[in-house]
């Protein structure tokens, strides 16, 4: 609980305080800029005096933007650069990425180029292989019509196929 509330009457009063020190710059510098001219050079001093606030006051960065162009500018600057850091620090971090994913890309890139090349060896033995399973089954059917007329002609002489098995040869 170490972080207090602000009470809304407390704000209010700050706020209050706040919007009449900025109307009282305000005035102060119209009528400086009357009386001495748009160029004048608008000083704490002068300001202090004219508006009835403190010089630490008026350094505040609400009021000092009103009146110090130099320190309005310093801070443009300053913001400017802070931007600038930021935005060459996401563009430095963007550009890690880039390359990162460059190489990535290089890397699954080359791992699909090795698997189409499986695939293309794998096509090949896969033709390879069904050209010789054509062959054999060519081979095994010229085997088979040749068995089926030995067959055939073993039947026609009357001898039974049983009789050849293994079981009924004997070994002498």
């Amino acid at each position: 609980m170490g972080v207090k509330m602000k009470s809304l009457g407390l704000a209010k009063y700050q706020d209050e305080k706040k919007q009449d020190s900025i109307q009282r710059v305000q005035w102060a510098i119209q009528t400086l800029r009357d009386l001495e001219g748009n160029h004048t050079k608008m000083k704490a001093e002068k300001l202090a005096e004219m508006t009835g606030l403190s010089r630490t006051a008026l350094y505040k960065p609400h009021l000092r933007k009103l009146w110090d162009v130099k320190w309005v500018k310093i801070q443009k600057e300053k913001s400017d650069s802070r931007e600038n850091f930021a935005f060459n620090k996401q563009i430095e971090e963007l550009q890690q990425t880039i390359c990162q994913l460059k190489k990535d890309l290089l890397s699954q890139e080359v791992k699909i180029s090795k698997v189409k090349k499986q695939l293309d060896n794998e096509k090949m033995r896969s033709k390879v292989f069904k050209i010789e399973y054509e062959e054999q089954k060519k081979e095994n059917e010229k085997l088979l019509y040749k068995h089926l007329v030995l067959l055939r002609g073993l039947h026609s002489r009357g001898i039974e196929i049983t009789d050849f098995e293994e079981e009924n040869i004997s070994v002498n």
